[in-house]
Parts: C-alpha cells; structure tokens; sequence
C-alpha cells in the first residue's frame, strides 16, 4: 500500500514540475534565443522519476536593423562572462557596447573572443586566452609610406598643336541627368549629399600648376559673398587672374564637365586638382581632372598624390614628352610643394615597340626608383614605378588615340580615425578607417558541445556545460560550420500549440495521480474500519 501512495504521490509532484516547466516556457515565447526545454518521466525501482532538458533547435531569425544585434545560424553558442568570472553560453546575441567600449549583453555580461593587433596580429584562439570584446574608440590605423605606384593610360602617338585642355573625370548632374549650368546652386547638384548640404564657409580647395610649372593654390569659399553658391562661382574662382588659373587658362562648363584650357597652344605645365575640405559640414563629390589634351609639343603629365612616414600627402607631377625619336619619350617627376625629389632619379626614357607596347622604362643615370625628401621631417620615401601592363591591368601604351595617363593606384595610406566598424558572417570585427582602409579589430568567439540538449539552464537565456553536454570546444563560427548575421535576433524555439497541448496531457496525468490518491484513501479508511 505505501509503495501504491508513494507513486501516486511521485505522478503528482511531476506533474506539477512539468506544468511549471511549460508555463517558463510560455512566458518566454518572446524571449531573444530562449530554448523550449521539456519534461519526460523514467521509472526506477517503482519510481516515477522526472528529466528536464532542453532539445536543442534552431529559432526563427527577426531582422531588427541593428549593428550588434548577432544571430547565429548553426549549433553554435555565444560566450559570455560575468563581473564573477563566471562563464556562460547563449544564443541571446542582443548586444551592445557599453561606455568603457565593452561588447557587452543586456546583463552586463561581457562577450568573449580575442583582440587582434592593429596590425593584423592575432591572438591563438583558444579557450584559455579568451577575453573581452573591447573597441576603443580613439583607434587609429597607422600611416603607410607610398612604396610602389603604377600607371596606366595612354600616350598618343599623333600629335596636334593644340592648347593643354584639362577635363573632370565626371560631369555635374541635375536629377540624375540633366548636365548643370553655371548658374546652377551648388546644393541643387546630383553630386551634393542632401542630408549635408554645404553651409556658409564650407571651402572647396583649388590647386595644380600653371603652365610654367609653378604652384598654385586657392579656395572657393561657399556663401562667401551673396552670389557665392553657384557653379559658375567656382568657375570665377579658378579664372581668377591674381590667385587662380585666369592670366594663362580658362575654365567653363561644358555638358556639365569643368573644362580648362590653356589661353595659348603648345607645351605647358598646367595641372588642375580639386577637393572638398574634410573639415566642412557639408559633403559634396568633386571630380578629379585628367589631361584631355596636351599642348604641341607632345608633353603629357598626371598628377599622383603619394604618402610619407608620418601620413602627409604630397602631390608629385609625372611629365611625359615625345621626342623626335619614333617610339621614344622622355620623363620628368616634378613635386608640387616643398618636398624634394632626388634630381639624380627624377628623369628618364620610355621606349615603344611598332605595335604601342612599353619595351623599357629607364632612368637617366642607372637608378631604379624615384627618391622624394619631405620637408616635414618624415623618412625619406623610395617610389617604385610600373608601367608595363599583367594580366589584371593595362599599363601605358602608345596608341594614336586620346592621352589617358593617369595613376591607377599606389599602396601608401594617411593615418585613420575609426569610424565605424561591421561584424562578419565568421564573427571577425573590422573597423573602417577615415584613410579608406578595413582592419580587422577583433574575433568573437564561439562555443559548440557534443550534446547540446544536455545544457543545463541558468538565468537569462544561459546555459552552464554539464558532464553530459561534453567538454566545451572554443573558435570561430565558420569553423563549426555556423554562419553569424549581423542584424539580426534569433527568437524563441517555443512552439505554443504544442506547449497548451502538453499542459492539457499534463493536467490528465495530475488528475489521474489524485484520483489514484483519493481511491487508496478510502481503501486505508475501509481497511482500518475492518481491522485489516
């Protein structure tokens, strides 16, 4: 008889245990990576016994448009860590960082990974070395000395007396494309962010050579005077006879184009270059300008912007002129500041085959590199000059076609302030700088276990390893096979029609336990009143 109450009185307490475990689970059908846990029943010597455990699946992911809100995509979990030390793994990836830059859970639990060198030296990603995700947000990425540059584009092998003209390398655009006019507002052009329109004082600064070869510079100053907005105002700033280009060129407007011609034909050392002051509050893109035309005598020039040690710019001019040699043309690296360039290594040849490819590239004198002395006090920089054309890239030909030289890139870099940041599928942190570059900043760390249902629960959508889950295995998500998507949440696994339907079988079952209970109570009543 009190083996029979014992496990009526056991079917009861389960029950019990299993109507609590499903309303947890109801109330956190809205939960962030909430994991429906379930209850099943084992006999043992007579015993009615009670598990729980939490059958590990895969939520439903909500876009919610955030940069650090993280789902995982996979049988993988987040680690965090408490004030305590206490090591935790969730799938709840609402994150956010903090004041002290912390990546940190709504709990103020701190998430884990390993720190990467500004540099690109990483941390061993192991369990031991774990730490915190912490991004400072005075970071800055390094400046890159300029140490190799290529050009491309071509020299034209026909020549026409004509005046240098120099043309942008974009038109100005009304609605997308109607060309702008001179009388055009500056904030009407396609080429102005209408969330920063230019404001009074934002400056467009203005610089190049004449056609002797001399600096100059000058800025347009927006709402300088009361007509000082349009585009035809630019242009009056870049005629200017005193302090622009007006007493040997002239600049108008040509479907939309900024075009600027030399007064008189024939070879000139005029250059022209723009760019919007990063200081302004405004934001507007301003084109770069290529030689259209070159002057008779066959001289063609492009402008390179390289990088010293300390991340200043410095603008060197690279002259081509045809000689009278077929094939053959002679060039000049001129600086346009105060910078030096090493007059040993600053001049040279190119020679052409018939059919308008580069032969050679050769220096006067035996050298193998331009050598530029900035007059900041940063290292000297030793430039590398490719001409010739790969696979991937044309290097310079000399076709009977229109001059395109230009510089197709070169590898130095100015110092960069961090200014933002964005988290790939594999968990890697990379931060953008203002200089154009992507670093990497940080690696987030993953867990994943043999037997993930075996979890066990702890406050606020964490789990703690059990003997049953395995020994946790620490890395990266792409090396599990999980996928990290940035902006997004996973939400509860909990299925409601199957829970309401559980705690239905559940009441039957308590039901059933009571009435076991009540029926041996009168039995004890009718035994005891018969003595037995």
């Amino acid at each position: 008889m009190s083996q029979a109450l014992s496990s009526a009185l056991a079917g009861l307490q389960g029950q019990m245990r299993t109507m609590e475990l499903l309303g947890s689970n109801i109330a956190n059908i809205n939960t962030v990576g909430y994991k429906s846990s379930r209850m099943t029943f084992l006999e043992a010597l007579g015993q009615v016994i009670d598990v729980q455990y939490t059958p590990f699946s895969q939520g439903d992911l909500e876009a919610t448009g955030y940069q650090t809100d993280l789902a995982i995509r996979g049988e993988s979990f987040f680690v965090v860590e408490t004030p305590d030390d206490e090591r935790y793994y969730t799938r709840a990836g609402a994150f956010f960082f903090d004041e002290h830059g912390s990546l940190v859970n709504s709990s103020g639990h701190n998430v884990e990974g390993w720190m990467t060198n500004i540099n690109g030296v990483e941390e061993v990603q192991t369990l031991a070395n774990l730490e915190n995700i912490t991004l400072d947000a005075n970071l800055k990425a390094e400046a890159l000395p300029s140490e190799n540059l290529w050009l491309t584009g071509n020299l034209s092998s026909g020549l026409n007396p004509v005046a240098q003209v120099w043309e942008a390398g974009f038109p100005f655009t009304l609605d997308s494309v109607n060309p702008a006019l001179e009388t055009t507002d500056l904030n009407d052009l396609d080429e102005t962010d209408l969330t920063q329109p230019l404001l009074d004082d934002d400056i467009i600064v203005i610089n190049g050579t004449d056609n002797t070869g001399v600096a100059i510079s000058t800025t347009f100053t927006y709402g300088a005077t009361n007509d000082g907005v349009t585009l035809g105002d630019l242009i009056a700033v870049i005629n200017d006879p005193t302090n622009g280009f007006g007493s040997f060129a002239n600049a108008t407007i040509v479907d939309g184009n900024i075009v600027m011609e030399d007064l008189v034909p024939g070879n000139s050392e005029t250059s022209l270059n723009m760019y919007a002051d990063p200081n302004n509050a405004g934001a507007i893109s301003i084109p770069y300008f290529e030689e259209e035309s070159e002057g008779f005598t066959g001289q063609v020039s492009t402008s390179a912007v390289i990088f010293d040690t300390l991340g200043e710019s410095h603008n060197l001019v690279f002259e081509f002129t045809k000689t009278e040699i077929p094939g053959q043309w002679t060039w000049e690296v001129v600086p346009s500041g105060d910078e030096v360039i090493d007059p040993a290594n600053s001049t040279g040849s190119i020679y052409f085959n018939d059919v308008g490819q580069v032969t050679s590239f050769v220096y006067d004198n035996g050298f193998s590199r331009i050598d530029m002395h900035p007059a900041n006090g940063g290292a000297d920089v030793a430039l590398q000059v490719y001409v010739s054309g790969s696979e991937s890239h044309t290097g310079i030909t000399q076709f009977n076609s229109t001059n395109t030289l230009a510089v197709r890139k070169q590898d130095g870099r100015s110092t960069g302030e961090l200014t933002g940041y964005n988290i790939e599928n594999d968990g890697s942190i990379m931060g953008s700088f203002s200089n154009g570059v992507s670093l990497k900043l940080a690696q987030l760390a993953v867990a994943e276990f043999t037997n993930p249902s075996a979890l066990e629960k702890v406050s606020g959508s964490n789990f703690i390893e059990t003997i049953k889950s395995g020994t946790v295995h620490i890395g990266k998500a792409d090396s599990f096979g999980s996928v990290i998507e940035q902006g997004y949440l996973e939400l509860s696994n909990v299925d409601i029609a199957a829970q309401f339907s559980q705690i239905i079988e559940a009441q039957r079952a308590f039901q059933a336990s009571a009435r076991v209970l009540s029926t041996l109570n009168q039995v004890i009543q009718e035994s005891t009143k018969l003595g037995l």
